[in-house]
């Protein structure tokens, strides 16, 4: 007999020789440790799930429940025809819950015949658990027979009455989707003047505050901007490079339930018109509640008082062009467009892994600043956003940008000629000896990758690259980036006789590194206060060995 707990590890997929183990484990463990061990042999595939069918035989009901969940694990990834089968037999079973398992299972696969097999066994008399799992299984997978038999039903129950109705709402849903859903217009005006929104990486709303002020009075709060009073077309509000995207905030009342509060904002905003407009179509929206998880059930329940009000909006998660975030703790939420071309960084035509997001690097150039006669090096180039972006700022003498990966190079290439960036010439060197002089602006991402911070080379690298841009730089000049390790570059940059500003954390998706600007004095000398020179450490090289290539995160 095999221990459970060997299998119950979130990280554990079990090898071909494991499986039998393994199985053996989901047998005889305790119910709380089943699904655990469901989830480690469905991640062993196809090989678990032919070796499970046999024994569904002669199990007991309660095993066959996991091992027919199991099954339809493997089925969802497969589509095996085989294990199809194995599911729709399990529809006779002469345990209920073993049935309601294959039903559940069915419902999630995409094949072809399910809807038939189902409604044959819908035609039989259920108890209250099998028709549950029916009406949401017939929802998912069902087309307009489905929807005629799903008509037919109504239950004194109210949680199945809930489930029949969320039923026809998601198979009027699938009925009413288009096959390929066109980008919205964003050029229709607004019908009335409304608070404008937009979001960006949270840190940087002071700079995109700034270039929001062009609408009006801008006001920041986490990961937004918002200004009142905008009543042109959200294309001309598509302006700020630092935006991850441009949309309408409405507020909520807090004295209505929050389902209530949704529907009762959007009536009030008589939008509804101008959303048809733009979407040439009804509107299909995707519902989020911000801060608290999926919230499927709220989705369904706000999605039914939508139908039953008359709103001319569906919801839609896998169609949609809009979103609707509800922020329920500041009594707000935001209607964001999602499918539209976005011309501000039309540009991009190759990137890399790990390469910048294209707002933060259009925040680093609006931070470092434009002078006619900047020379400006890019020392981690990557696919060269930091510089298009300085490039589409304004006037500059010369740029560089460096780069160990030569597949970097050729992207950076292709977007710099693409967004018709001159006079840059791209080197294939090591940030910390690169050929560069009278540096008077420094752009970069630098690496942020996990294997750099474990083997200890992150450190030595930005100090290096530090010490050789100190070296290189005109008085007067600016190095802008965001660092990985904060205090500790800091306190190198101001050893070297940088002036130092810290402009607080900034998410870069999963990772918060620093906004630094780093100020050479305007000084011939760039000596510290005490006149002494500071000593720099000699160039380190951070080419990997050979053959090997770090892992880096931008």
């Amino acid at each position: 007999m095999s221990d459970p707990a060997r299998f119950t590890d979130p990280g554990f997929t079990p090898s071909r020789d494991d499986i039998p183990a393994a199985l053996d484990a989901l047998i005889t463990c305790e119910d709380e440790q089943a699904a655990s061990i469901e989830r480690a042999l469905g991640r062993a595939g196809l090989a678990a799930a032919e070796l499970a069918q046999p024994l569904l035989a002669d199990a007991a009901p309660t095993v066959r429940v996991r091992l027919v969940r199991l099954v339809a694990r493997v089925a969802r990834e497969t589509d095996d025809v085989g294990l199809y089968q194995a599911l729709c037999e399990r529809l006779a079973d002469d345990d209920p819950n073993v049935q309601r398992a294959a039903v559940i299972g069915l419902g999630k696969l995409k094949h072809t015949g399910v809807e038939d097999v189902l409604l044959v066994y819908a035609a039989r008399e259920h108890a209250l658990p099998e028709l549950r799992a029916l009406v949401e299984a017939l929802g998912k997978c069902g087309g307009p027979r489905a929807a005629e038999w799903l008509g037919t039903q109504s239950s004194t129950d109210a949680l199945a009455q809930r489930l029949i109705e969320r039923a026809q709402l998601m198979l009027s849903r699938t009925v009413s989707r288009p096959e390929q859903v066109e980008p919205l217009d964003l050029n229709v005006p607004l019908d009335a003047p409304q608070t404008l929104l937009f979001t960006c990486r949270l840190g940087l709303e002071s700079i995109l505050r700034q270039e929001a002020s062009a609408f009006g009075d801008a006001q920041s709060a986490p990961g937004c901007v918002t200004v009142a009073g905008y009543a042109e077309s959200l294309a001309s509000a598509l302006v700020p490079r630092t935006a991850l995207g441009v949309g309408l905030e409405l507020s909520l009342k807090r004295d209505l339930s929050l389902q209530q509060a949704v529907i009762q904002s959007l009536k009030d905003a008589q939008l509804f018109d101008w959303m048809a407009r733009v979407s040439r179509g009804t509107p299909r929206v995707r519902l989020e509640f911000l801060g608290q998880g999926h919230q499927r059930a709220a989705v369904w329940d706000l999605q039914t008082l939508m139908v039953r009000e008359g709103l001319p909006l569906v919801v839609d998660p896998t169609s949609a062009a809009w979103e609707l975030a509800v922020d329920s703790s500041n009594a707000r939420m935001g209607l964001m467009p999602k499918r539209f071309d976005d011309p501000r960084f039309a540009w991009r035509c190759k990137d890399v892994p790990a390469a910048s997001h294209p707002t933060i690097a259009a925040a680093l150039a609006r931070v470092g600043g434009v002078r006619a006669d900047d020379v400006v090096w890019d020392p981690f180039v990557g696919s060269g956003l930091e510089l298009v972006e300085r490039g589409l700022l304004g006037a500059y003498r010369v740029m560089y940008g460096t780069d160990i990966d030569e597949a970097a190079l050729v992207a950076a290439k292709a977007n710099l000629a693409a967004a018709q960036i001159k006079h840059v010439t791209l080197l294939n060197r090591d940030a910390t000896t690169a050929p560069v002089r009278d540096i008077t602006l420094v752009l970069t991402n630098p690496p942020m990758g996990a294997r750099l911070v474990h083997d200890g080379s992150l450190g030595a690298l930005l100090e290096a690259a530090l010490a050789h841009g100190w070296r290189n730089m005109r008085p007067g000049a600016r190095w802008v980036w965001l660092s990985p390790m904060p205090a500790h570059t800091s306190s190198f940059a101001h050893h070297l006789g940088f002036d130092v500003e810290r402009r607080g954390l900034v998410d870069v998706g999963g990772l918060s590194p620093e906004l630094q600007i780093l100020h050479v004095p305007d000084r011939q000398n760039k000596t510290q206060s005490s006149g002494a020179r500071p000593r720099v450490p000699p160039p380190v090289s951070n080419q990997s060995a050979p053959g090997k290539r770090r892992r880096i995160i931008r």
